[in-house]
């Protein structure tokens, strides 16, 4: 079939939104597939030096922003929606035939699309962004709160108003959502067919065999963003609390702006002789880490899913999270120890913590191991693709 993808971010060597659109694009022409990508021009010099490609990629230049100023975010939501018109307008004058067209990236519910207005079957998704972050958490979320409240309202009751958001979603053939949050919204929208799929993915070669529980201490592994809804602050907490039960060390990835926050209360609770604070480093040192440690702790209070989630699980990597959105619609068997929130926040570390001991002593590691790697292997990439290729046979079908 000849497919036109959307992948505005779209960058070998990377991981979140930049892997997504990569994997999209190269797996879909490794299976056949003659594909058009429309993609940012910042990733071509990243793109050109991987090689050939048996995919077409087209270079969109991001247009300037018409809202300068204060407000970055804003700005950058004005450059990607000006970057979708110059899409559709380089695809319109092109007068290109395609069989179908699929938005990858961003996958995110309230931008939407500009190219359900090609008159071809168009393919939303897979997108989040439906859920909300727990109101009687918000301390958690500091002075970025008023902005998550912001967030929560033009996910429910404006999200009508969202006249891009709309659009896309009442003539996309199919809408393809990561929870069942974002799947209520396309339906209140109008969407004409909701269907599930995880917007991240595992390379074939990441996945890795059920092992044994690594020798020597427990070290427990955290990777993320140190933003307020990754909630950097309740992993320090729920690994103090475990630390208290047992000898055990923290590493964590990522960087952001809680950092000083998080080192500070790693000296508060007295353990930073058991803490490592790593910073951002690339996805390929991330993976021998994934390898060698106990447990993986996710702890987002608003996430559409998780990729560093599924990346511990292809690993083998038994793990902590929060039954929250994506990963709380998601059946994982024993791989996975999810906690639910209690009423009162201040209770939530020492139950991640007693989660932590739990799968750290309870005998029933390398079963857990097991369990992981097998549920992983449903969302590597030819397995993804695959589905969206039976997806595109049936809506051309029907289409035609």
């Amino acid at each position: 079939m000849k497919v036109l993808v959307s992948a505005f971010q779209c960058c070998p060597g990377a991981g979140s939104e930049f892997a997504t659109g990569w994997h999209w694009a190269t797996t879909l022409a490794d299976f056949g597939h003659e594909v058009t990508v429309l993609t940012s021009s910042d990733y071509r010099d990243n793109i050109l030096a991987e090689g050939p490609q048996r995919a077409d990629f087209r270079y969109i230049d991001r247009p300037p922003s018409r809202l300068g100023g204060p407000s970055s975010r804003l700005a950058v939501y004005d450059v990607y929606r000006r970057w979708q018109d110059e899409a559709l307008r380089h695809v319109l004058a092109r007068a290109e035939h395609f069989d179908v067209a699929h938005h990858v990236t961003w996958g995110g519910l309230h931008l939407g699309s500009q190219l359900w207005q090609l008159p071809v079957p168009f393919v939303y998704g897979p997108v989040g962004g439906g859920q909300t972050a727990p109101a009687r958490y918000w301390r958690s979320f500091g002075r970025s709160w008023p902005a998550e409240m912001a967030r929560t309202a033009s996910t429910r009751s404006l999200l009508g108003l969202n006249s891009r958001c709309r659009e896309t979603i009442r003539n996309s053939a199919v809408t393809l959502v990561c929870n069942s949050a974002t799947a209520a919204a396309a339906k209140r929208l109008g969407s004409p067919d909701v269907r599930f799929m995880l917007a991240d993915g595992l390379p074939s070669d990441w996945l890795g065999e059920p092992r044994q529980r690594p020798a020597g201490p427990p070290v427990v592994l955290w990777v993320g963003r140190m933003l307020p809804r990754k909630a950097p602050l309740l992993a320090i907490e729920a690994f103090a609390h475990l630390r208290r039960a047992m000898p055990a060390r923290l590493i964590v990835v990522g960087d952001g702006p809680l950092d000083r926050r998080v080192r500070a209360a790693v000296n508060r609770l007295g353990i930073a002789q058991d803490v490592q604070l790593l910073g951002r480093i690339a996805l390929d040192e991330v993976k021998p880490l994934y390898d060698s440690a106990s447990a993986m702790l996710f702890t987002s209070l608003r996430e559409s899913f998780g990729a560093p989630f599924l990346e511990a699980l292809g690993r083998g990597l038994p793990t902590v999270a929060l039954d929250l959105h994506g990963i709380g619609d998601m059946d994982v068997g024993s791989a996975a120890l999810k906690v639910a929130l209690p009423k009162a926040p201040r209770d939530l570390p020492g139950k991640v913590g007693a989660a932590l001991e739990t799968i750290l002593s309870d005998g029933e590691w390398e079963t857990r191991s097991a369990a992981a790697v097998k549920w992983a292997a449903g969302w590597v990439w030819p397995v993804k693709v695959a589905a969206a290729t039976e997806l595109y046979r049936e809506i051309t079908g029907r289409h035609g």
